[in-house]
């Protein structure tokens, strides 16, 4: 038998459908920045760790802590990502979970952009030192801790984009193509 439903209801059902599909490849990404963003924090934190040498400059030691302060936020971000794409839905409440994303996004990706600056200044000068090793090791630290920026950068402009879809049609899912010629 053939359906009651008009057609404007399909076209609404298909629309939402598609903005769905956005959501959730939205989301996906998002947990992609995540993981990446833990990934590169951790192994800057352990290459900064384990240079006992470097330790003994307060560049790096800041380059330590920021990058153990963004590990531990991120991988609370990778859990939040990963419970939105398993149930679709945010942990905290949509419009809270939006900016505490984005505020967060933009403090701990500038603390992670500062303390590699400084540690990468302070890189500069190692090897004037003959430090060796642990010149090497220092640098690798401070790559990593740039590359942790861009995740969480990356990151950051997605969420934008997101608590923007939020704030101009009331969900964090971009809005769909209309279904109208006009």
């Amino acid at each position: 038998m053939p359906s009651s439903s008009s057609p404007a209801a399909a076209a609404a059902g298909e629309g939402s459908g598609r903005k769905k599909a956005a959501g959730r490849r939205l989301a996906g990404v998002m947990l992609l920045l995540r993981l990446a963003s833990l990934c590169f924090a951790v192994a800057a934190a352990a290459f900064a760790a384990t240079d006992g040498a470097a330790l003994r400059a307060a560049p790096f030691r800041f380059l330590l802590a920021a990058n153990a302060i963004v590990a531990v936020y991120s991988a609370f971000e990778v859990a939040a990502a990963a419970w939105e794409v398993a149930g679709g839905a945010t942990l905290l409440p949509e419009a809270m979970q939006l900016w505490f994303d984005f505020g967060h996004d933009q403090g701990f990706g500038y603390m992670a952009l500062a303390a590699a600056a400084a540690a990468a200044r302070e890189a500069a000068t190692c090897g004037s030192h003959g430090g060796g090793t642990a010149c090497v090791q220092g640098d690798i630290a401070v790559g990593l801790g740039f590359a942790g920026f861009a995740a969480v950068a990356a990151a950051a402009a997605a969420s934008g984009y997101r608590l923007a879809c939020f704030l101009a049609t009331g969900s964090r899912s971009p809005a769909s193509p209309s279904s109208s010629p006009y």
